[in-house]
C-alpha cells in the first residue's frame, strides 16, 4: 500500500512522462533503482540523454481525487516563467541529495554504456499539482548543476 506522499509522486512521474512524450522525448527508463539512489526518469532527445528528477508538490488538495492516478484527465500547464514563490523544487536538492543523485546516474551510464560516454544532461521538473481543478502545473529547469 503506497502512502500519500508516495501517491502524489506516482501522479507527478507519470504526468511527466506524458508531458515528455509530447514534446519529443523517448523514455529510456524510469524509477532507475539501486541501493544507493533512484532516477526518476531517463529520457533521450536526438542523441542527447536526460537524467530528469522529478519534484512534486500539491498546490490544492481534494481528498476524493488524491487516490486517483489517471493522468489523461489531467490537464497541463507549462509554465515559461521563473515564479518559484510557491515552490521551487531546488529547495528540495540538499548537498546528500545530489551526492546520491551523481552516484546514481554514474551507475547508470557505466551499466548502459560502459566506456562509451554519451552527451548528457540533468534536468529537474517540478510538478505543482491541483487536485481540485485537475491540473498539472509543469516546470523544467534545464541543465541543472549538482556539484558543490
Amino acid at each position: 500500500m503506497y502512502s500519500t506522499k508516495r501517491k502524489k509522486g506516482n501522479i507527478a512521474e507519470e504526468i511527466a512522462v506524458s508531458h515528455l512524450k509530447n514534446t519529443g522525448f523517448h523514455i529510456l527508463d524510469q524509477n532507475y533503482l539501486k541501493k544507493w539512489g533512484e532516477i526518476d526518469i531517463v529520457a533521450q532527445k536526438s542523441k542527447k540523454i536526460y537524467f530528469i528528477e522529478v519534484k512534486s508538490s500539491v498546490l490544492r488538495n481534494f481528498e476524493g481525487l488524491m487516490g486517483t492516478n489517471d493522468k489523461e484527465s489531467w490537464e497541463i500547464c507549462v509554465s515559461r516563467g521563473t515564479d518559484d514563490s510557491i515552490f521551487n523544487p531546488v529547495w528540495n536538492m540538499t548537498n546528500k541529495k545530489k551526492m546520491r543523485f551523481l552516484r546514481i546516474i554514474r551507475t547508470y551510464l557505466a551499466e548502459k554504456y560502459g566506456e562509451t560516454m554519451p552527451d548528457f544532461q540533468i534536468d529537474l521538473l517540478s510538478v505543482l499539482l491541483d487536485f481540485y481543478k485537475k491540473i498539472a502545473y509543469i516546470n523544467r529547469i534545464e541543465n541543472i548543476l549538482l556539484e558543490n
